[in-house]
This record gives C-alpha cells, structure tokens and sequence, in this order.
C-alpha cells in the first residue's frame, strides 16, 4: 500500500531539475526535497540517497540500490548526464517523458475498462439466466416433447452450468495466477502469448505503434545522454516486454557489435514499419540526424492516441453485436418451443 508510485518518482525527479537549475548542489537539493516530501517510502529512499552521497557516491550509484523504483535506464541517463553536466536538464526530460507514458498507460486502461465491465455484467447475467430462469421456463414442456436443437443446447449449457457452478468460479479466479506464472516462467507460453498479441485483430495496430513510439523515444533519449549503442540498445532491451520485440533489439545490438548497419538489421522485421527504418537508414548515411527520433516518438505518441479512439469507437458496437448474439440465442430457445406448442394445440 505504501509503495511509490510513479506520480511519486514525477515529483521527485521534476523538484531534483528545478533545485539543480537553482544552483544548489545535489546534497542541498536533496534535502530541500526531503524536507517538503511526504510519502514515507521515498522519504526513506532521499535519506539513504544523502547518506550515500556524503560518502562520496554518485548520485546514480546511489539511486540503484532502489531498482524496484528506478528503471536500469533512468539510472543509466542520469550517470551520463552527471558525467556530461547536464542533470538537470536530464531530469527535467525523464519527468515530462514519464509523464507523457503515464497518460498512454491510463489512455491504454481506460480503453478495456468499459468493455470489461459490460464483460462481467453480461456474464453474470447470462449465469443467472441459464441456473435460475431458463430451467423454470423450460420445465413447462410436457415430457416427450421435441425440442429445437437451440432449446436443448441452452438446457445442457444450463445443466452445465448447475452442476459445475463451483468449479467455474474457482477456475476463473485461478487462470489470471496461471497465467502469470507461465508466463514469467515458460519461456515457450511467452513466446507464443506474445506473438498472439501482435496478431490480435484490431489491438494489433495499437500495441505495434506503442512499441514503435517506445522505442524512438528511448533512443532518442539514450543518444542525446551520448550513451554509446551498445549501452542503449542494451538497456531498451531491458525495458521492453514483449519477448519479440526484446528479442530483435538484442539481435540488433549483436549485428553492431560485429560493425553492420542497423538498416540491414531492421529492414526484415515486421515489428517495424519502413518510415522508422528509412529514418534510421538517413540517420546512418547523413549522420547526427538523430533528433528525428524525437519526432517520431512525437508522431508515433499522435498515432497512438488516434488508435485508442478508434479502438474505443469500435469496441462498443461489437459488444452490442456480441451481447445481442447471445440474448438472441437465449429467446429463441425459450420462444420456439413455445411457438412449437401452441402450434401443436391448435391444430389438435
């Protein structure tokens, strides 16, 4: 419960900037912070911080003992930014881009927030329709009477349901811990969830583009700290999940280790589209172009915000379709039986 958060880490590094570009020192930065800090797991992380800090340590060296807070590559770019004079600006940088990530998080949240919840509404529902009231409507029917093939498949389903209602919950509440732990642990149900994902219909373009987007933007980042490639690609390798993308940012470091060009490492994948590979192949050719980067994460950060309204917009109707499908396969099986019966004691 008292674990920072990332609004924490916001604050942190943006009041770091603006006490650096004060003048004061990191010592007197850190205390003017700790002063006005109220969240008492980064107050303990300021205090160790100074601790270390007064023994001589770098300022990075003294944030890495807390990597369940820092990520590898914030402790990278500040290293590099102490080392080149240019911490505040740095920090003033990480905090507007941590910023902006948090927005496309929320922005991503908030699209499966609405399906989910008519998700689980619409199960409970239909739960509660096949154990209570389907098996009361039904048992109107005279024994003997022949049923619509729809009307027997709900009755199973309900049947189903009845008996094995406990089972199901409890199934439901243990896939997600499954899940997880195959896929943290089963490199082989990693691979193959994650290349389902790049392959979903609809969310495909989405998750593409927010991979795309993180990717210029950290490089743009890594190289403007003048982090060598190795480095760079090294630690983007680190932060990225999915196993497919990771897998082809580490590829590409070990074709430059061995001196070829990036272009011939990206021009293959699909995991990149050709605008970013040709930007990286001008970058190599001309050289010091790399501020494009950065504008490409800006348009790559546009394209994601289009797709999440786009992705909302489209969501909605093919739950309505979904939802319908359902109640309609539930009428029917009651009413036809029933149009059947009435039929039968008409002409009788």
């Amino acid at each position: 419960m008292n674990t920072p958060k990332s609004e924490n880490k916001v604050v942190f590094f943006r009041l770091l900037a603006v006490t650096q570009k004060a003048g004061l020192g990191i010592r007197d930065s850190l205390e003017s912070i700790l002063k006005s800090e109220s969240h008492p797991w980064v107050r303990k992380i300021i205090k160790d911080t100074l601790y270390s800090i007064n023994e001589w340590a770098w300022l990075a060296d003294a944030l890495s003992k807390y990597d369940n807070f820092f990520q590898p590559a914030e402790i990278e770019l500040i290293r590099s930014s102490e080392q080149m004079g240019n911490l505040p600006d740095t920090l003033n940088s990480m905090a507007v881009e941590l910023e902006k990530f948090e927005q496309i998080k929320k922005k991503l949240k908030s699209a499966m927030i609405y399906p989910s919840i008519i998700l689980i509404i619409a199960a409970f529902a239909i739960a509660v329709l096949l154990i209570k009231v389907i098996p009361s409507i039904l048992i109107i029917f005279p024994k003997g009477t022949k049923l619509p093939d729809i009307t027997l498949f709900v009755m199973h389903s309900s049947d189903f349901l009845r008996a094995h209602y406990l089972w199901i919950i409890i199934w439901f509440v243990w896939i997600p811990i499954i899940y997880k732990i195959l896929y943290t642990k089963f490199l082989p149900f990693k691979i193959i969830m994650d290349k389902i994902v790049l392959k979903l219909p609809v969310v495909w373009p989405l998750i593409m583009t927010y991979y795309r987007y993180r990717f210029s933007k950290l490089l743009w980042d890594f190289y403007s700290a003048w982090l060598s490639p190795l480095v760079s690609f090294d630690q983007i390798a680190n932060i990225f999940q999915n196993y497919h993308y990771k897998q082809k940012i580490l590829d590409v470091k070990k074709d430059l280790e061995v001196w070829l060009g990036m272009t011939e490492s990206f021009e293959w994948s699909w995991l990149f589209n050709p605008i970013l590979i040709q930007i990286i192949w001008i970058w190599e050719k001309a050289g010091n172009v790399w501020e494009i980067l950065d504008q490409m994460a800006t348009f790559y950060r546009e394209e994601i915000d289009t797709k999440v309204w786009w992705l909302m917009s489209l969501i909605e109707p093919i739950l309505m379709v979904f939802i319908a499908g359902i109640v309609w396969v539930i009428v029917a099986s009651i009413f036809l039986p029933m149009a059947n019966l009435i039929w039968a004691l008409s002409n009788s």
